[in-house]
């Protein structure tokens, strides 16, 4: 299980808003944010870990590891409820001032290059180094390339894809509110909506609704967005009413993965360890990291979702390959680095040169369409920002909703 793992899990590289009374943003890069989705993405590649190396090395993972490691690993698998917070920080950040087609295309360019070649590099391990039987099919493969396999019924290729489709979906719910422009009441409004909405189908149970509000993890994309309204114009009581009950309401959500998936674990533990993920996350709102400004955090954030995208399988070939041409602790060394030398490789050898490309393509294909119907072209948010107005062109083609749509430089 992992998130975000995002951007859900990406997004994190752009330039974040200091709170002001008048929620007038800066533009200050939050690098905590790198450091804590890079925690988030180590977590899960610790809880999967731990199952590979007892199959693999056939040792217990408490003795192995050590039982305090192996037991707080065990509870890696939370670093999906963290990536969904950090998430719902991030996308509501990289959003404000931009256009529908803008968001549309950042999400496409940030999930889509790394996601698509790790899903080719994960097929070829499996059909290289797996039996026949449990080798996908290319009706699978195919499915899976498009990151909605889940609503076509076909399994995941890799276990942490499931994410993903969570992710997607609070995308679309959030592009209603990007499209029609994002202001501080909108997004309060929003946030209140969805919180409402997701409350009533998992008491009534309306099965439709719940595959659209994904009632389960609601709560932590919703906390993530009020902990950025924080952020951005300070903290009021109707925002921390917000964000307590976004909490309590993740505690039941806590509860019901406990309950649906029997998790072999402690439910006072986890529940100590999500409230912990608030509290950073709300200290991280109040500016109480503001301080931390190593640049090398960037690079470290950035091999988080190419990652979190191959660590699983990739990690399992290694050592089963390997396993006893190497002492074990090497080898599991070895393979951690691996991961992340290839998380690396996926960022700067694909990630960052195909997705300028496809952001290219794509922001001509809606300048296309703007054209054939006869509209404007829409001006760009990533200009530089002079006294409260972009300096170039501006996706703003209406008047500013007092200090809502002050723009920000996103990218």
């Amino acid at each position: 299980m992992t998130a975000t793992i995002e951007d859900a899990t990406r997004g994190i590289a752009v330039p974040a808003a200091t709170a002001t009374k008048t929620g007038k943003p800066t533009n200050q890069r939050l690098y905590v944010l790198d450091l804590l989705r890079f925690s988030a993405a180590i977590m899960v590649l610790g809880y999967h870990l731990i199952p590979i190396v007892e199959f693999v090395y056939g040792v217990d993972a408490d003795a192995y590891f050590g039982r305090l490691i192996a037991q707080g690993f065990r509870y890696g698998w939370m670093g999906v409820h963290l990536f969904f917070i950090i998430s719902g920080f991030v996308i509501c950040m990289s959003s404000w001032g931009r256009s529908a087609s803008e968001f549309f295309i950042s999400r496409v360019t940030r999930l889509m290059p790394a996601y698509v070649l790790a899903v080719l590099l994960t097929t070829a391990l499996l059909t290289l180094w797996w039996p026949a039987a449990e080798r996908p099919s290319p009706v699978a493969v195919l499915a899976n390339l498009t990151m909605v396999q889940g609503l076509l019924g076909v399994p995941n290729i890799d276990t942490v894809y499931w994410t993903l489709l969570v992710e997607l979906k609070f995308y679309l719910l959030f592009a209603i509110v990007v499209r029609l422009g994002l202001t501080y009441r909108r997004v309060v409004a929003f946030c209140l909506l969805w919180t409402t909405a997701s409350l009533l189908v998992q008491v009534k149970n309306i099965g439709i609704l719940s595959t659209v509000l994904e009632p389960t993890y609601t709560y932590f994309f919703v906390a993530g967005i009020v902990l950025y309204l924080m952020h951005r114009f300070g903290p009021n009581p109707l925002l921390w009413g917000m964000l307590v009950a976004s909490w309590i309401f993740s505690t039941n959500s806590l509860r019901i993965v406990f309950a649906e998936h029997q998790v072999p674990m402690r439910f006072n533990v986890a529940l100590v360890l999500l409230t912990v993920f608030f509290a950073v996350m709300t200290a991280i709102a109040l500016g109480w990291f503001s301080w931390l400004r190593w640049r090398g955090s960037t690079t470290i954030g950035a091999l988080t979702y190419p990652v979190y995208l191959v660590h699983f399988f990739l990690a399992y070939a290694i050592l089963r390959k390997l396993h006893g041409r190497l002492p074990d602790a090497v080898l599991l060394v070895l393979t951690v680095a691996t991961v992340l030398a290839v998380g690396y490789v996926i960022h700067r050898l694909v990630e960052q040169p195909v997705g300028r490309a496809l952001r290219t393509s794509l922001r001509r294909a809606f300048a296309d369409i703007r054209r054939a119907d006869g509209v404007e072209p829409e001006r760009r948010t990533d200009e530089p920002v002079v006294a409260g107005r972009a300096a170039g062109p501006s996706t703003f083609t209406g008047s500013f909703d007092g200090a809502d749509r002050l723009p920000e430089r996103a990218d």
